[in-house]
């Protein structure tokens, strides 16, 4: 029976490949993937965004080196620079012969270094850190769910196939059937009803053929976009995955594997961390403010025979006192987010477990629907190879026989459905406990 499966699948590629379908192997589309899905990619760019922002955080400690510079056109003449004694040193000279102008240009550099921003400085960064970790994460996290639905949609479209193929089988076997049964009406050794019960069976056959058809191009759309392209032409030709995967029953240590590896449930914590430090920036909002700050300008006008150069050094200290409540207000809407983050933790905690259970529920589901596609598939070729054998010895019931022919067909299909629902169980419970790519 293996060796009819692996002809089948021999005889799809050849099919495949005669209508310039593309050549896709499983390990081509999850590379694929990889590089040219737009949520992965974006995700991936967040990621990058993210370590932007963690440098732009460090660099606010160096403060800030600006070019300054404006002109100005006043009513009446005013000083070019600021008074200061060094105007009076000429002892003949009075308030006439200071630099007066109507028309003034000032320009130079002026320059901010923080020495103390009431914890904002530390905080900037450590917030900028753990979000640009969360981001990696997440960004790592998209990858390794894009590979499990690559998979299954792979899975899908051979699915397709197969039941394609079974479907197309027993639209053939029908076929030869009604041109037989056309002959024994006419020689009176089929009843016409019995006759116009196989071309009504035919009709259907024809109609899910047209059906799985829709829903092969359906499965392989779900792959090309996931992929990140459109669909090919004359779909897919793709490589079967006829093993059958050797796993023992996950043992109970493995919600703990989860909850201790998992991307997501780690980006969530490193939000939560996040949420903390921003609660400490709010407390700290209420401190102390001191920066060093200075400037160096050239003062010119058209009256003055040289430009006159000034520069200043401020430490300059802030303490606030009174704001309308604003700091209290976001230091108490840091704690609530806080509180909201550490509620997100614990329920992506809970949904974690939630999927560790449900992967262990589907290995074992799939381990008895492959046992029964077995079976079935055993029993159905043969009970249509009896019941065509009662038919044509006159003892047999044309029902008996089309019921037998279309369980064949099923029966073919739900040994690959159970197949490849055992190979996705599998990755799904690799991928809830962190435990990816250890089968191929």
């Amino acid at each position: 029976m293996r060796t009819a499966h692996l002809m089948l699948a021999g005889v799809l590629a050849v099919a495949s490949a005669a209508h310039g379908a593309q050549r896709l192997t499983l390990a081509d589309a999850e590379a694929r993937a990889a590089s040219a899905n737009p949520r992965v990619q974006a995700a991936k760019l967040e990621a990058l965004a993210a370590a932007q922002r963690s440098a732009e955080a460090r660099g606010r400690h160096f403060g800030e080196l600006d070019l300054v510079g404006n002109y100005s056109t006043f009513e009446s003449p005013r000083l070019v620079r600021p008074m200061s004694i060094e105007l009076f040193k000429d002892p003949a000279a009075g308030f006439s012969q200071l630099p007066w102008d109507s028309n003034q240009v000032h320009y130079g550099v002026a320059f901010q270094i923080p020495l103390l921003a009431a914890g904002s400085l530390r905080e900037g960064d450590r917030i900028a850190a753990l979000a640009q970790s969360a981001a990696e994460r997440m960004a790592q996290f998209s990858r390794e769910e894009l590979r499990t639905r690559v998979r299954s949609a792979y899975r899908s479209v051979l699915l397709a196939g197969h039941a394609l193929a079974a479907a197309e089988a027993y639209h053939d076997a029908l076929a030869r059937d009604e041109a037989d049964a056309r002959l024994m009406v006419k020689v009176g050794a089929l009843a016409p009803v019995d006759a116009a019960k196989i071309t009504f069976a035919l009709r259907g056959a024809e109609a899910q053929i047209g059906a799985l058809t829709a829903q092969e191009r359906t499965a392989e759309a779900m792959l090309a976009a996931f992929l990140g392209e459109e669909p090919p032409e004359h779909g897919y030709e793709l490589a079967d995955l006829p093993q059958e995967p050797v796993i023992s029953s996950p043992a109970k240590e493995v919600v703990q594997t989860a909850l201790a590896e998992r991307l997501d449930l780690s980006a969530v914590r490193q939000t939560t961390l996040v949420a903390e430090r921003r609660e400490a920036l709010a407390r700290k909002a209420f401190g102390p403010h001191l920066a060093l700050e200075g400037s160096w300008l050239r003062n010119d006008a058209p009256s003055l025979d040289h430009a006159l150069d000034t520069h200043e050094v401020s430490l300059v200290f802030k303490l606030p006192l009174f704001d309308g409540q604003t700091r209290a207000h976001a230091l108490e809407k840091a704690r609530l987010k806080l509180q909201a983050a550490r509620e997100r933790e614990r329920a992506k905690e809970l949904e974690v477990s939630t999927q560790v259970a449900d992967a262990r529920g589907r290995i074992e589901a799939a381990r008895a629907q492959l046992a029964a596609g077995k079976a079935q598939e055993a029993l159905g070729s043969e009970v249509a190879r009896v019941e065509h054998l009662k038919l044509e010895q006159g003892t047999g019931k044309m029902e008996d026989y089309l019921a037998a022919r279309a369980q064949e067909m099923q029966g073919e299909t739900s040994y690959w459905q159970g197949l490849y629902g055992l190979q996705n169980a599998v990755d799904y419970l690799e991928f809830v406990t962190a435990q990816g790519g250890q089968h191929e």
